[in-house]
């Protein structure tokens, strides 16, 4: 999660700096680098990010996987 945005406005950038500040805080996720001292620009999810993302998969998978009438296979 890339900390703002050029395109974003001054308020939406507070408002996504809350948010990561939040995300951070509560364990959803942590660079990287500050876990293993590696490479900057990678995240680890910590537990609530792992259920998160679990969880948007599973919605996206019901929505364009399960309810198609299509034989749509999904690929990893």
């Amino acid at each position: 999660m890339p900390n703002g945005a050029s395109h974003m406005s001054k308020k939406d950038k507070n408002k996504h700096e809350l948010l990561v500040k939040i995300a951070r805080n509560r364990g959803f996720y942590w660079p990287s680098n500050e876990i293993y001292g590696g490479v900057a620009g990678f995240y680890d999810f910590g537990p609530l990010g792992v259920r998160l993302k679990l969880k948007i998969m599973g919605l996206w998978r019901r929505m364009f996987i399960y309810n198609q009438d299509l034989p749509i296979v999904e690929i990893e």
